[in-house]
């Protein structure tokens, strides 16, 4: 994603973990996971909150860190097509998230798909 927009997430951004979060976050597999998760009326995030601290470690558990995670989310699901639906919604699995937000797929009238 080469027109991300770090805001005001600009200091987790620049470091090796921001770095980390969006490779994580912009990979083929992990895209297919929010999106299928979307399309369930689940929060995107929600498959990857367990592999993100598998492959990222314990810094991902830093509340800035999980902001970033859910501000950089939106910016991919966006880029797919993807509108915010709801936040705030309660993740059913994993241990890193407790809230999410659920996104669904823009149409052209602005009805839900």
């Amino acid at each position: 994603m080469d027109d991300f927009d770090a805001g005001r997430f600009s200091d987790v951004h620049d470091s090796k973990v921001g770095k980390d979060v969006l490779k994580f976050l912009t990979d083929h597999d992990n895209i297919i996971r929010m999106e299928t998760a979307s399309e369930l009326g689940r929060p995107a995030l929600e498959p990857l909150g367990d592999r993100l601290i598998d492959r990222l470690g314990e810094a991902v558990r830093a509340d800035r860190v999980k902001q970033f995670i859910g501000f950089a989310a939106r910016q991919v699901m966006e880029s797919r097509g993807f509108q915010l639906d709801a936040q705030g919604v309660k993740v059913r699995i994993g241990e890193l998230f407790t809230v999410a937000s659920r996104y669904r797929r823009a149409t052209k009238e602005g009805r839900k798909s």
